[in-house]
């Protein structure tokens, strides 16, 4: 599947750290959903900040995956999105390694654009991270 893709991607958590949701839609430019995923991520290991860059990483694999060329990426997480455009500064060393990654992976599109956006324009991703909180975690211990 060539051509260009749209990803949004969130994570969620009950307590900070607690049992804690990664989720992601995974588009068409036209708007046709690839796939929706949640997944669990256990309890207590990462604070709620690792959770939305967590399902970022997972999902760009996919849409690597998937043969798409370009893709853009939206998420409410303002701080994910800052610090992999470099604007933010990452200083916790496992979030610096998380955003080396998709770093990385972003090297595999053409085109690559990561945005912020208000929680409400994404509500389906939100929702599925929220449906992996009730999961058991699927990657086990952080």
């Amino acid at each position: 599947m060539a051509g260009k893709g749209i990803l949004h991607f969130d994570g969620a958590s009950k307590g900070n750290p607690g049992k804690a949701g990664a989720g992601a839609v995974l588009m068409t430019e036209d708007g046709r959903v690839v796939s929706r995923i949640h997944e669990g991520r256990g309890v207590g290991f990462r604070s709620a900040d690792f959770n939305p860059i967590d399902a970022l990483t997972l999902r760009l694999k996919q849409a690597i995956d998937h043969g798409f060329e370009s893709i853009k990426v939206y998420g409410d997480s303002q701080l994910v999105c800052k610090q992999v455009n470099g604007d933010w500064q990452t200083k916790n060393q496992n979030m610096k390694e998380l955003c080396n990654e998709v770093r990385q992976l972003k090297e595999n599109f053409n085109s690559f654009e990561i945005s912020h956006v208000p929680r409400e324009w994404n509500a389906e991703a939100d929702r599925q991270a929220n449906m992996g909180i009730r999961l058991e975690s699927v990657r086990g211990a952080w």
